[in-house]
C-alpha cells in the first residue's frame, strides 16, 4: 500500500467534517459577533444621552432660553446617532438647570430583544446659574 492510497483513505473519512464543525461553532461566532455590535451600540447610545443633557444644559444657562430651546439642543445631539423616542425632561429653576434624558433601548437596539430586553438608558445632569449680580 503506497502513501497516496493511505492519504486518500483518510480523507474519505473526514469527508463532511469541516461542515459539522462549522454548524457546530457558527452559532457561537454569529451570537458573539452580533452581541459585540450590540454593546457598541448601547455604549454609543448612553454617550450620546450623556452629551445631549450636556448640550441641554449648556442651552439653558444662556439667559431668557425657554424649554422648547433646550430640548431641542438635546434632540438635536440625539438626532445624530439616530435616538428613537426619546424622552428629554428640563427643570429650569432659578438657581439651576437640570436635564434628563431617557429612552428605551429595546427602540434603540439592533437586537436587543435578545441581549438588552426592556433595558432603559438614562442620564441627568445638573448645573448651577451664574449669579451675577
Amino acid at each position: 500500500m503506497d502513501a497516496t492510497s493511505k492519504k486518500t483513505r483518510k480523507s474519505r473519512k473526514r469527508k463532511g467534517t469541516l461542515t459539522v464543525e462549522f454548524a457546530l461553532t457558527a452559532p457561537l461566532a454569529f451570537f458573539l459577533f452580533f452581541s459585540a455590535l450590540e454593546f457598541g451600540r448601547m455604549n454609543m447610545v448612553r454617550h450620546s444621552m450623556e452629551n445631549a443633557a450636556y448640550e441641554g444644559v449648556r442651552r439653558g444657562l444662556v439667559p431668557n432660553t425657554t424649554d422648547a430651546e433646550v430640548q431641542a439642543a438635546a434632540q438635536s445631539v440625539l438626532d445624530v446617532v439616530s435616538v428613537k423616542k426619546p424622552t428629554i425632561r428640563v427643570s429650569n429653576a432659578p438657581d439651576e438647570v437640570t436635564v434628563t434624558v431617557s429612552a428605551n433601548f429595546n427602540d434603540q437596539g439592533w437586537f436587543a430583544p435578545l441581549i438588552f430586553y426592556n433595558k432603559a438608558l438614562s442620564s441627568t445632569l445638573t448645573m448651577s446659574k451664574d449669579k451675577t449680580g
